[in-house]
């Protein structure tokens, strides 16, 4: 269960890191079914080949972390809401090294707008399958800008999934436009695991280690009924979760 300080934390910055949430079993075991799939690559050069040549979105991994099966993400997502049937999947994003390209930190925000399937996407996650440090391809997030975001939408709802005039590009950058405070990456271990809020403005970023960044990025939420809203921007951003704590036991942060 969930601490009132984490849950503190996740409602102010939209993100919440726990560190060693998953088993070093599992990691590897899964980077070994990541490898093979993109038929172990070893040098640069192979890894571009491979990602340009093998869809990640054909990968799934066998016994993936759910937030329905996987008995840790179950218990945190019951956290989230244990009313709502979790849904959604993993994707495999995968950054081969690029040593010659200059670090420019985050590149342009967006939102992860779920155009795929009728969904309302709420509370999304991401891990690394290798330790990953500065300049590594860390995931790049701007804190406290869910907050901004539902703000923004409640003015303008049409600009949800870019149903009005603007493209995304143009939602995101309004979006940043209001946004103070700066991007920050998110450096972690193999098997540390961040949540993140569905409205937060994320980026990518360059890699430039020595070893692919592979990461697994999940979005999740509940399915829509037919005709269904994907939100009610009038509401409160926290109607749709059901936040709960616990004084016996707390994830490390």
């Amino acid at each position: 269960m969930l601490t009132a300080n984490q849950i503190e934390q996740f409602k102010k910055d939209g993100v919440l890191i726990i560190k060693d949430f998953f088993v070093q079993e599992e990691i590897a075991e899964w980077k070994k079914q990541v490898l093979n799939y993109f038929q172990n690559p070893v040098s640069d050069e192979d890894w571009f080949n491979s990602l340009k040549n093998i869809p990640s979105s054909q990968f799934f991994l066998k016994n993936e972390p759910l937030p329905t099966l996987h008995y840790k993400m179950k218990s945190l997502y019951d956290c989230l809401s244990d009313s709502i049937l979790w849904h959604g999947e993993n994707e495999v994003v995968a950054r081969s090294p690029d040593n010659d390209a200059e670090w420019l930190g985050a590149r342009a925000p967006h939102l992860d707008f779920p155009v795929y399937d009728a969904i309302r996407t709420l509370v999304n996650s991401v891990f690394y399958l290798s330790d990953v440090t500065e300049f590594g391809g860390p995931f790049m997030y701007w804190p406290g800008s869910h907050i901004t975001s539902w703000d923004y939408f409640k003015e303008n709802p049409q600009d949800y999934m870019a149903q009005g005039v603007l493209s995304q590009d143009m939602i995101f950058a309004n979006i940043k436009n209001r946004v103070s405070s700066e991007a920050v990456p998110f450096f972690g271990k193999a098997g540390d695991l961040m949540l993140w809020h569905s409205l937060i403005l994320h980026s990518a970023s360059v890699n430039k280690s020595d070893s692919a960044r592979l990461a697994l990025i999940g979005r999740w939420g509940n399915k829509l009924n037919g005709g269904e809203n994907h939100f009610n921007f009038d509401t409160n951003i926290w109607d749709y979760l059901d936040l709960k704590t616990s004084k016996e036991s707390e994830l490390q942060l």
